[in-house]
């Protein structure tokens, strides 16, 4: 009795009595009347589609041995839709390095189980890309949907005051006062400013109300704002 596998899949035959398993053994001989059942069982992200040749169907294989015969397993390599969506008040595009999704315009795909699927978000002009969001389970291994988030951009800018000299960062990263004082973030998003005074100054406050005192200034982004922090000299020790 031999055996065979074909398809796009991947899988394993075994029989009963002892003597194939094929992958390894895919051959062997039986005595003249014995009645060998063909087990076929589909690896991960595969499927067992149907038996060809001395058996049909998609169930166990019971093979007479009469004469010589053989049997061939088809196993086909399991496909899953992914699907993006596109949500928020910005707009931007989406699209996969593997082909397929560009949305827009394509915006759900088929592919093989296992494929590693590389997903780009480019933001139109005046949005910003905020994140990606995705379904429960959504491993590789089942049908997945991706959300992925654009937001209308806000600008912030910072700018600096007195007779010292320091930096503001923020956080989300975008701005770095000095070199980039100001940067486009999302609306309703907060964006955290921490001023550092150069050595020789003092950092004396923000000059938004909402900003007290010394520590961070915490804008939340509900339109374009500006914030001045204000350094001045040391006084000398």
């Amino acid at each position: 009795l031999t055996t065979a596998r074909a398809g796009t899949g991947t899988g394993g035959v075994a029989s009963t009595p002892a003597g194939i398993t094929c992958g390894a053994d895919c051959t062997e001989s039986y005595a003249h009347g014995t009645s060998v059942t063909l087990t076929a069982t589909p690896a991960t992200g595969s499927s067992f589609t149907s038996w060809s040749g001395a058996c049909t169907g998609t169930g166990a294989c019971v093979v007479p041995m009469t004469a010589a015969a053989s049997a061939t397993a088809t196993f086909t390599l399991n496909q899953y839709t992914l699907t993006v969506v596109r949500t928020g008040t910005g707009t931007g595009r989406v699209w996969s390095d593997e082909g397929g999704i560009d949305c827009g315009s394509d915006c759900s795909e088929l592919y093989d189980y296992g494929t590693a699927v590389f997903l780009n978000a480019d933001a139109d002009p005046g949005s910003v890309f905020v994140g990606y969001t995705f379904s429960p389970g959504c491993t590789g291994a089942t049908p997945c949907e991706v959300t992925a988030t654009f937001q209308l951009a806000m600008t912030l800018s910072v700018a600096r005051d007195g007779s010292g000299t320091g930096t503001v960062t923020s956080t989300p990263v975008g701005i770095t006062c000095g070199a980039t004082c100001s940067a486009p973030f999302a609306e309703g998003a907060t964006v955290r400013l921490t001023a550092s005074p150069s050595v020789g100054s003092i950092f004396t406050g923000w000059s938004v109300p909402s900003c007290p005192g010394t520590g961070t200034c915490d804008v939340t982004m509900s339109a374009a704002a500006s914030v001045t922090a204000t350094f001045v000299t040391a006084p000398p020790e």
